[in-house]
């Protein structure tokens, strides 16, 4: 099983307890963990958090217009899902044109992740990637899971580490 980190997972000083177990899931060969360009690009500036997002497989990224950076990138024959139509699932009160860097790498995360072989996303992000914004409207609850719903729509399986560690203790049960 493989699974594709977002940046918030860098556990670079080991300090995210179900990251760690994941990791250790990792080494004994049950999962593969993997990593977007973005990955790499958001851990420039610090060297710890850096090596430890190089020392992941890089699943790189298609190459976007206005979105790509130069350095590990492909040109996509059309299979996987497209900056825009992702860009307005995580951020949908936004132009997909006028996402800030940060916006930007979000996005590339799931674009890159979509091209790949890997069966997951995994954040603790809930704000961007699970949940909506909570509203007046929607103060029952309804905005829990609203993008991950979408998202489970196009085939986007987005978990939180703990959701992750459940989902293999399940699969190893299975088996």
């Amino acid at each position: 099983m493989i699974i594709t980190i977002d940046s918030c997972l860098i556990n670079s000083k080991e300090k995210l307890t179900e990251m760690n177990e994941l990791e250790e899931l990792a080494k004994k060969g049950i999962i593969e963990i993997v990593g977007t360009e973005r990955l790499i690009q958001e851990t420039e500036n610090h060297s710890l958090r850096k090596a430890k997002a190089e020392s992941y497989k890089n699943i790189s990224e298609p190459y976007t217009v206005g979105k790509s950076r130069i350095g590990s990138f492909y040109i996509s024959g059309g299979e996987g899902f497209k900056f825009k139509e992702l860009a307005l699932i995580l951020f949908p009160n936004k132009n997909p044109l006028e996402l800030n860097e940060n916006e930007s790498n979000d996005v590339m995360h799931l674009v890159s992740h979509t091209h790949s072989d890997s069966e997951y996303f995994v954040t603790n992000n809930t704000k961007d990637f699970i949940d909506a914004r909570k509203t007046n409207k929607n103060r029952d609850g309804s905005y829990l899971n609203q993008k991950r719903d979408e998202f489970n729509k196009l085939g986007i399986k987005v978990v939180t580490p703990k959701e992750m560690l459940n989902i293999v203790e399940s699969k190893m049960k299975e088996e």
